[in-house]
């Protein structure tokens, strides 16, 4: 596949970092467990970046290491309408790579979580900014070495790691869960009801600015207009094929919001990547078993990630 390493994994298993993730993590900060897969103690610290003048709350955890040390660095995006832990997935990976000597940043995007926006502010440039304005303070933290930066998304955030993947060289590695990476609104269109649910939105949107919507799990959202402008402009396909770094997509079997085809274009698109790694977890649907209280399934996830990117960084 233009010279590129392909390979499947399907249930990789690092037993030392599974006794890790039994461990509790208490308040901010936290030792990981004595296995020796997980070297380091760590600290987490919330607190908040500005970004296009407002504040934006992240979460950024490092490994706790001696004089000398340098750490490489993963920025996080989560999926859309979600939060910067993502119900617990996003803690544990920062965790587990933390354990294994890898710092990382996560923020809440506009109306999520901690954010003190409305969602009306929720587009793709607003979220583009806040990753980047993340990154570069988290590399200002003493011991990130800044030649190893490395991305991470979920769904809606896999988009924008996907994106970032052509504007920015400085990251190395990409990991994505269910990336939502067709080019333009296709995925979104679905996500919206149809093509006919999807028109009759965007013109509300269009003529007053934004436009309520409540997701299939219940959440009600007002989509502003800059949404619908930034998906139908954006191309993470195009972007992802000019990537050089290394990929890994994840996702599930029985994915229903960002059904397999879409990551499989997304694998078939990165053609310049050095390698790309495909993990399927099998009868996992878009949650990955975050959401409906599967931890068998959010653990696979979670291991075969912290493996990738503490791997690739």
């Amino acid at each position: 596949m233009h010279g590129r390493k392909h390979m499947d994994m399907k249930y990789r298993i690092n037993y030392a970092f599974a006794a890790f993730m039994a461990i509790s993590f208490l308040a901010a900060c936290s030792k990981s467990e004595q296995s020796p897969a997980a070297d380091f103690e760590y600290q987490s610290i919330e607190t908040t970046v500005s970004s296009r003048g407002v504040p934006v709350p992240v979460t950024y955890v490092h490994p706790i290491g001696k004089k000398g040390d340098s750490f490489p660095l993963v920025v996080m995006a989560h999926g859309h309408g979600g939060t910067r832990n993502e119900a617990g997935g996003f803690t544990s990976v920062a965790e587990g790579l933390a354990a294994r000597g890898v710092a990382s940043i996560r923020m809440d995007f506009p109306g999520c979580g901690e954010s003190t926006e409305p969602f009306t502010k929720n587009n793709l440039s607003n979220m583009l900014a806040d990753i980047q304005a993340s990154r570069d303070f988290a590399l200002t933290q003493s011991q990130v070495d800044g030649d190893r930066v490395g991305l991470f998304g979920f769904s809606m955030g896999g988009r924008l790691v996907l994106m970032l993947s052509s504007r920015d060289p400085g990251y190395k590695t990409i990991a994505t869960w269910a990336p939502a990476g067709a080019n333009g609104a296709d995925n979104e269109v679905d996500f919206l009801g149809g093509s006919e649910a999807y028109r009759q939105l965007k013109d509300v949107a269009d003529a007053q600015g934004s436009v309520p919507f409540t997701t299939q799990w219940g959440q009600d959202q007002q989509l502003g207009a800059q949404w619908f402008k930034d998906l139908e402009e954006s191309n993470p396909l195009d972007s992802i094929s000019h990537f050089k770094g290394t990929l890994f997509v994840l996702y599930g079997d029985l994915d229903d919001v960002v059904p397999p085809r879409i990551p499989e274009a997304v694998i078939a698109a990165a053609t310049a990547s050095t390698e790309v790694v495909r993990h399927v977890v099998v009868g996992a649907g878009h949650g990955l078993g975050l959401f409906n209280d599967k931890p068998a399934l959010s653990k696979e996830a979670v291991d075969a990630t912290v493996d990738f990117l503490s791997t690739h960084l």
